[in-house]
């Protein structure tokens, strides 16, 4: 299905949305490895980060969305200030990712590709990401997305897991 994880010497890993939420937001259990994860990957020759176009698109939202959620907890109320406040905060977080990974595009051939991995997975934003990886040859999803993982098992790696291949490398 998928090619090698290690063609051309380089491992291609990309990076589901849950996974740059949680080097974002600081919150899950799982941000310290994230954030070791992308770290570690970004200064090495040998590992190559990727995001899907529509996974941009979402940081973006969710991000700002709980920004204000944050401001409602508070007590506060989200006026223009605090949501352009946000805003800003998303985009400047996306512009953090385009400098660390490659953008896969979703266009008309990942589309038809999803449809080959509904009797898989039956998630369309899943596999869109899943057509992405097959149309631009990544072979490693790192997600702690867990009812994907047990549908692409063999190509879904916790951040963990991919720590793990990368320390292999070094």
């Amino acid at each position: 299905m998928m090619t090698d994880p290690k063609r051309n010497n380089v491992l291609r890993l990309l990076l589901d949305t849950n996974i740059w939420l949680d080097y974002f937001l600081a919150r899950s259990t799982h941000h310290a490895v994230v954030d070791t994860l992308i770290a570690s990957a970004a200064n090495r020759e040998d590992i190559a980060l990727y995001v899907t176009s529509l996974s941009l698109k979402d940081i973006a939202y969710q991000l700002a969305a709980q920004m204000q959620a944050d401001v409602r907890r508070s007590g506060k109320r989200v006026d223009e200030n605090s949501a352009s406040a946000a805003r800003e905060v998303a985009w400047g977080c996306v512009r953090n990712v385009l400098e660390k990974a490659i953008v896969l595009p979703i266009g008309y051939d990942e589309v038809l590709r999803a449809f080959t991995f509904k009797p898989l997975h039956d998630d369309l934003e899943d596999d869109l990401v899943l057509g992405a990886m097959e149309a631009s040859g990544v072979a490693v999803l790192v997600t702690h997305d867990q009812k994907l993982a047990k549908h692409a098992e063999g190509i879904c790696f916790t951040a963990e897991e991919a720590l793990a291949l990368l320390d292999g490398r070094g």
